[in-house]
């Protein structure tokens, strides 16, 4: 269970606890209790959006001990039979049951829930009610669009995101490359767009990039990052339900209606990019929503939504989502770093062992601690491979003042040692740009030069420099086997000698 996302919807949303706990997937109960704790607290959105996760974990559930109570169960088939007469409804026949019932009388939420479940027993289907501006269902057409290349005449398939606002059916579609979570968020990001607002309830169908996995025990769990789209546009994601067909009737319609009116239209037509494409698609679905229907008074989907959803849906933020890839659970190592597509970013040493999240968008890094939503760390994203960025101040003092210590010493000690080894090192620097790997280069040269001599090592790193490597292991190798001074076939010999003016100094180790 998020509590922090129950506190989001019990504080923002005019949801019934019985809403908010299939949202949530907790029981109505447990809503119920987290809306009086958040009253007794004197808690608003603002106020819980301020506090860790930890600290809403601890003003909410401090000193609470879990007690199972054993209810007097109701009569479910006589309420059934009850409901029937005039007038008579669940509220009346709660009150009739707890009179009865004494201190074993559940609430009238749980009472409400239970007759639920005896409904569906019963299998009594209720029909789906569509609230203006509440529900807009997702999903991506079976037949699908395609991309000429004019280059090798090669078609691609392409797939078509449909959307259906719930009260008038204003549908919405799109091309869009695949149904990988990043084309998934485009496109609803563009749906929203399209509609001018954001409705309660996403309705996808159960594709991969909305929903991970679907258990028994923890019902639909909503895939990371599209979790977080719809906490930006401040809705709730609500898949359908597995093998209940009613829950996605509205967007299958808009699906079909799409085919007809989109692919049907643009079937002779030829397409060369997926822009191309797009541009058609946005001039049907003009004329797709003022189309008149009957069966509601010759109204066209745009009337419809103009009256019915457009007031009642909520405002876009003022920055559309930025999408961004996810890594969780990621362990701190004991260099405080984390590893991000082949770089390490630094994070302050205090967090050393602990579990983070690594959130990467196309400009930078964040790093957040586990129990928190405040980044710990935020980097620019560098494009080098196996480089180090690292901010002074994630640093322990010893480990700063080390750094420039030994940064100074050992480029020192290059420079009096030979103009090869000093351009080695240059190199090396300026190749890997991860100051604390090529110390420990340095070093290692250190060492060869007390083994083998300086003489020899800087013939070694003259040879390195000519076949442009700056492996500290193919130096030592030259050394081992005695090729430092063997001549290279085609090589110049008569190559420069290199200046020392370039040379970095100790403040590019302070890192």
């Amino acid at each position: 269970m998020n509590l922090r996302e129950v506190c989001r919807l019990l504080l923002t949303t005019d949801f019934s606890n019985r809403e908010v706990a299939r949202a949530a997937e907790i029981a109505p109960n447990t809503a119920g209790r987290y809306r009086t704790r958040l009253a007794e607290e004197g808690l608003d959105w603002n106020g819980v959006a301020a506090l860790t996760d930890r600290a809403i974990e601890e003003r909410l559930n401090n000193g609470r001990q879990l007690a199972r109570k054993a209810f007097v169960e109701p009569d479910f088939a006589h309420v059934h039979a009850e409901l029937r007469r005039p007038g008579v409804t669940v509220l009346l026949l709660h009150e009739e049951y707890a009179g009865v019932s004494g201190e074993g009388a559940m609430s009238e939420t749980e009472f409400r829930r239970r007759y639920d479940r005896y409904q569906r027993s019963l299998g009594i289907v209720m029909r789906q009610p569509h609230a203006p501006g509440y529900r807009l269902f997702l999903d991506y057409s079976g037949k699908r669009p395609s991309i000429l290349d004019p280059r090798t005449g090669e078609r691609t398939p392409v797939e078509l995101f449909v959307s259906v606002m719930g009260a008038s059916r204003k549908t919405f579609a799109y091309a869009s490359r695949t149904q990988r979570l990043p084309d998934w968020c485009e496109a609803n990001v563009r749906a929203l767009e399209f509609y001018r607002g954001v409705p309660n309830l996403l309705v996808p169908d159960n594709l991969k990039s909305a929903v991970d996995r679907v258990t028994v025990a923890e019902g639909h769990i909503i895939n990371y990052t599209y979790a977080k789209l719809a906490q930006h546009y401040d809705c709730i994601v609500m898949p359908t339900r597995a093998r209940k067909p009613k829950d996605k009737a509205a967007v299958e319609v808009g699906v079909r209606f799409a085919q007809r009116w989109i692919l049907a239209r643009l079937r002779n037509r030829v397409f060369t990019s997926i822009e191309e494409l797009n541009a058609a698609i946005a001039e049907l679905l003009v004329r797709m929503n003022d189309k008149p229907m009957r069966g509601h008074g010759g109204k066209s989907r745009n009337q419809l939504f103009d009256e019915l959803d457009r007031p009642a849906l909520k405002a876009l933020p003022e920055l559309p989502f930025e999408y961004a890839d996810w890594k969780l659970n990621v362990t701190v190592a004991q260099d405080y770093h984390v590893l991000w597509d082949g770089h390490h970013y630094s994070v302050p040493y205090t967090y050393i062992g602990s579990k983070v999240r690594i959130r990467a968008t196309a400009r930078q890094i964040e790093v957040y601690a586990k129990d928190d939503h405040f980044p710990i760390a935020t980097h620019l994203c560098s494009p080098h491979k196996g480089g180090c960025t690292t901010l002074p101040e994630h640093q322990p003092a010893s480990h700063r003042a080390y750094a420039q210590d030994q940064g100074a010493e050992l480029i020192a000690w290059a420079e009096r040692s030979g103009p090869w080894i000093t351009a080695f090192v240059k190199k090396h620097i300026d190749t890997h740009r991860r100051p604390a790997l090529s110390m420990q280069a340095m070093r290692g040269l250190r060492g060869m030069a007390k083994e083998y001599g300086t003489e020899r090592l800087d013939a070694a790193c003259h040879r390195a420099m000519r076949i442009s490597t700056t492996s500290v292991s193919s130096v030592r190798s030259m050394l081992e086997r005695r090729m430092e001074s063997a001549p290279l076939r085609g090589a110049n010999d008569d190559a420069p000698m290199p200046g020392h003016d370039n040379v970095r100094g100790a403040q590019n180790y302070d890192s």
